[in-house]
C-alpha cells in the first residue's frame, strides 16, 4: 500500500498529525496509508526505507534535531538539509514540512525543494487535498516511466536502438532506483541484464498498479 510519511523527532507531534492525516484520508475514501517515524541516525538509511514502505509522500518536521526517543537521537540535522539528501536519489518524490518554524532563514533557502512549507497551527483540510493529490501524481508518474523504461529495454534488446535511447534508459534507471547496466553495445551481455531484471520489473509494474486501483 502506497503511504504518506511523516518525519519528526517529537513523538505527540507526529503522532498527532498522523491521527489527523488518517482521518482526513478516511472522509476522503483514500487508499492512501499514513506512517510516522522517528529521524533515522544516517541519511543512508532513507533510501531504502521509502522503497520498501512504499512511500509516495514526505511530511518532515524543520527542527527534528532536538529530541530523543528512547535509544534514538538526537540526530545531527533538520528537515531542510534531509530534503537535499532524499533529493539526491528521489528528485520527484513530493516532500512537505509541517513546522512551527516557517521564517527559519535556512528553511525558507531551501523552499524549492519543498511542495509547501505549512505552519503547523494552520494545517487543515486543504493541504490534506494537496497532499493527497501529489502523491497520485507521483504514483502516476512512476507508473508512466516504468511503462517507458519497459519499451526501451525491449527496444535495446532487439537491437533497434540508438545513443539516445541509452541516455533515456540510464536517466530512467537512476530516477526509478534500478540497477544500471553497462556493456549497453554488446548485444549478448545486453539480452543477460534484461532476462534479469524483466521479472523484477514486472513486479514493480504490477505493485504500482494495484495501488492506482485502490
Amino acid at each position: 500500500m502506497a503511504k504518506i510519511a511523516i518525519i519528526d523527532d517529537n513523538k505527540e507531534q507526529r503522532e498527532t498529525l498522523k491521527i489527523e492525516m488518517r482521518l482526513y484520508l478516511k472522509k476522503r475514501g483514500s487508499a492512501l496509508d499514513v506512517i510516522d517515524i522517528f529521524p533515522f541516525a544516517s541519511y543512508e538509511e532513507y533510501n531504502p526505507w521509502i522503497i520498501d514502505q512504499e512511500i509516495c509522500v514526505l511530511i518532515l518536521d524543520e527542527r527534528m534535531h532536538n529530541d530523543s526517543e528512547g535509544e534514538l537521537g538526537p540526530v545531527g540535522y533538520r528537515g531542510n538539509e534531509l530534503v537535499l539528501k532524499i533529493r539526491e536519489h528521489f528528485k520527484d518524490i513530493p516532500i512537505f514540512t509541517v513546522t512551527a518554524h516557517i521564517d527559519d532563514e535556512e528553511l525558507q533557502a531551501r523552499f524549492s525543494e519543498f511542495e509547501y512549507i505549512i505552519s503547523r497551527e494552520n494545517f487543515d483540510e486543504k493541504y490534506v487535498d494537496i497532499i493527497i493529490r501529489a502523491g497520485q501524481r507521483y504514483l502516476d508518474q512512476n507508473e508512466k516511466e516504468l511503462t517507458e523504461f519497459e519499451i526501451l529495454t525491449r527496444k535495446i534488446a532487439a537491437g533497434d536502438v540508438d545513443a539516445g535511447d541509452e541516455e533515456k534508459l540510464k536517466a530512467l534507471q537512476i530516477k526509478l532506483q534500478m540497477p544500471l547496466m553497462s556493456g549497453l553495445q554488446d548485444r549478448e551481455n545486453w539480452l543477460e541484464e534484461y532476462e534479469k531484471q524483466i521479472v523484477s520489473l514486472e513486479q514493480i509494474k504490477h505493485s504500482l498498479q494495484e495501488k492506482l486501483n485502490r
